[in-house]
């Protein structure tokens, strides 16, 4: 889930949907038109009760991976110690420049002080909190509650912010909305609603890597400490206290992005998920022909490849999509959409190399197409256009809209929504279709 940014006229009333997402894009091209897990293998969206929560649960966001040494500390007096163990390892007094490392060869953990100190081996984890009231501080970034680290089997440290539910989420909502100011109220209600939803559905279901949720757009962004300008997004959080958002009776999955581009899209379509009843292809229409998320600078986008950078990306990013042959990617010999959805989304695209021929589907798509930084494409929904020279591959035009994985709430369509009047309510029942907010604590 990434942080936004932040229509179809009465002529298109006759033209079945599978054809008026071109039109729409032709016509844009005249005129000149450009766009966080989710994480990758959602969990699996089976009915569970939800739990009858007493209190506020805790949640454990991971905010530090894969390497093996982790500044720590606080501005005020902290202090770290063994989890379950009350004797401390350290106490410090704001000193700054301490690590939590992990020496070569060895299987434990241990604290580095500033002038090269190293306490006895603790095989962890190591819990650090504060003592004068400061949030503590994991790679430079302040974090309420406290920071767990650990040691991986890979030799890697994994750092841990275990805060209350309420708490995360005040360093979640202004990360993935912005600041888009007080009209747009009712949509960051509904974004602390989505984003509480979103996270008690995941509890637990990272076990394995001991936390519940990345703290970055493979689940959601997360800043950690509020800022002092965010007090709106706070306030949203804390009038929405315990409100979730159910399906007969069920905690859903809340998936939401940035912009939709006109139409939201199925969860089948773009994840390895089942259908599910409230994440359905929607309609962002306005009644007045225009589109609720059309001033996202993303609403229309363009991207263009020469056949020669098209075989650089597709060399640069095939192999994390697809099992290759021993003879690796090869050079590319065509590109061409398999399928698509009657929404206008590519649901599968086959490349063909000097090596064979692959198939990249559903939001894999993205990072086929993803640059030298990383970037990945804005969005599924656009319009192929290849550039051939008789059957030689000359280079590719994708004519898209929308950014993000298009599944769930479209954040700048909420906002639009918000400012146009309407209850952060009934701007969730309109992208979860058939749900229901309601308080769980």
């Amino acid at each position: 889930m990434t942080a936004p940014d932040g229509a179809r006229s009465a002529s298109l009333s006759m033209v079945p949907l599978a054809g008026r997402f071109f039109l729409l894009l032709a016509g844009a091209l005249a005129g000149g038109c450009r766009s966080t897990p989710p994480p990758a293998g959602p969990p699996a969206s089976q009915p569970a009760s939800p739990p009858a929560y007493s209190a506020e649960p805790i949640v454990r966001v991971g905010v530090a991976l894969g390497d093996t040494s982790l500044a720590i500390g606080s501005a005020d007096r902290w202090w770290i110690h063994e989890a379950g163990v009350s004797r401390p390892i350290a106490v410090v007094e704001g000193e700054p420049g301490w690590r939590v490392v992990r020496l070569p060869f060895e299987t434990a953990l241990r604290l580095r002080r500033p002038d090269g100190w190293l306490s006895q081996p603790h095989v962890g984890p190591l819990v650090a909190a504060s003592l004068g009231g400061t949030p503590v501080e994991a790679a430079g970034i302040a974090y309420p509650g406290t920071i767990e680290v650990s040691l991986r089997p890979d030799g890697t440290l994994t750092g841990v912010n275990v805060v209350p539910l309420e708490t995360y989420l005040e360093g979640v909502v202004p990360k993935e909305l912005g600041r888009p100011g007080a009209d747009a109220w009712q949509a960051q209600l509904a974004q602390a609603v989505a984003a509480r939803t979103y996270a008690l559905k995941r509890l637990g279901s990272r076990a394995d890597l001991g936390f519940d949720l990345y703290g970055s757009v493979l689940d959601q962004a997360y800043q950690g400490l509020a800022d002092p300008g965010d007090s709106l997004a706070v306030r949203a959080v804390r009038s929405t206290r315990g409100e979730v958002l159910l399906y007969n009776g069920y905690l859903i999955d809340a998936f939401y992005h940035s912009t939709c581009g006109g139409h939201t899209a199925r969860v089948e379509e773009t994840f390895d998920f089942p259908p599910a009843p409230y994440l359905v292809a929607v309609s962002d229409a306005r009644p007045d022909g225009g589109y609720w998320c059309q001033e996202s600078r993303y609403f229309r986008w363009t991207a263009s490849w020469t056949a020669e950078e098209l075989d650089a990306t597709v060399r640069r990013n095939l192999p994390s999509l697809v099992p290759l042959p021993a003879e690796g990617t090869g050079s590319l010999v065509d590109i061409d959409e398999e399928a698509r959805s009657q929404e206008g989304r590519a649901l599968t695209i086959r490349v063909t190399t000097t090596t064979g021929r692959y198939v990249v589907g559903e939001d894999a798509i993205r990072r086929l197409f993803a640059d030298s930084t990383g970037r990945i494409l804005s969005s599924t929904q656009f319009l192929f256009r290849a550039d051939r020279v008789g059957t030689r591959l000359n280079g590719l035009t994708l004519v898209g809209g929308g950014w993000g994985h298009g599944v769930g709430m479209c954040q700048v369509g909420a906002m639009a929504r918000a400012r146009a009047g309407w209850e952060y309510q009934r701007i969730l029942t309109a992208y979860y279709p058939g749900t229901e907010v309601r308080g769980l604590y």
